[in-house]
């Protein structure tokens, strides 16, 4: 694990507990969007260690997406959302990269977004192993 994968962790832990989601989750979620990367932005315009396109930045963030504190609150906000909407975790994973409305209306899911899933989970495996104390707030 590098040492930039951790910088974040008292955030995750801090979202993560308020929005009853497992901040290893959200950790994972960041390293495959932006890999720790604050001032990211992609090809199709989503910035921010989470990767939000503007029109979700505008309905989940406040201040700038670029600040790690205000774009971790909305990562963990809108992940807890999507996860209530859709009951499952890979389903939100879905929701989060290939868009809410696609999911629900169980359209398939492009090469990208099953590996943007794949990987997530992976990471996210790979980090409940290595993590010292289980959090109550894991998903399966």
């Amino acid at each position: 694990m590098l040492p930039k994968e951790n910088v974040y962790d008292d955030l995750f832990k801090k979202f993560g507990e308020a929005n009853s989601i497992d901040w290893l989750l959200l950790k994972a979620q960041v390293k495959q969007e932006s890999r720790f990367n604050t001032k990211a932005v992609s090809r199709v315009g989503a910035k921010g260690l989470s990767q939000f396109m503007p029109a979700t930045w505008n309905e989940w963030g406040h201040g700038d997406v670029f600040d790690p504190e205000s774009n971790l609150n909305a990562q963990a906000r809108y992940m807890a959302w999507l996860l209530k909407q859709l009951k499952d975790m890979d389903k939100a994973l879905a929701a989060y990269n290939f868009g809410i409305g696609n999911v629900k209306k169980n359209k398939p899911y492009p090469k990208e977004t099953q590996d943007y899933v794949r990987r997530i989970n992976n990471y996210y495996q790979e980090y409940k192993k290595d993590a010292p104390v289980k959090s109550h707030l894991e998903h399966p």
